[in-house]
């Protein structure tokens, strides 16, 4: 795992839509094919980005607001970012 892989899905999510960022156990496990050890490193590596840039991250089981409601991060729903 580098910095280089998630700045570039990083970077391919924030052009999807810049106000909410969603991770999924899905796109990062089966998807791009990380291991637990990569997922875990990808999640910290991204959590600290965008939290550089101004969002708020929640992983999964965390409570969070958006668009006026209540939500909770789902169990396949590894990191949710907001932007401030």
């Amino acid at each position: 795992m580098d910095l280089r892989t998630v700045d570039s899905y990083l970077n391919h999510k924030l052009d999807e839509n810049s106000d909410f960022i969603l991770l999924t156990f899905y796109e990062l496990r089966i998807k791009l094919d990380l291991s637990q050890a990569d997922t875990n490193e990808f999640l910290n590596l991204s959590a600290i980005r965008l939290k550089n840039i101004g969002y708020n991250v929640y992983f999964t089981g965390q409570e969070y607001e958006y668009n006026e409601k209540h939500q909770i991060v789902k169990d396949n729903e590894l990191l949710v970012a907001i932007k401030i």
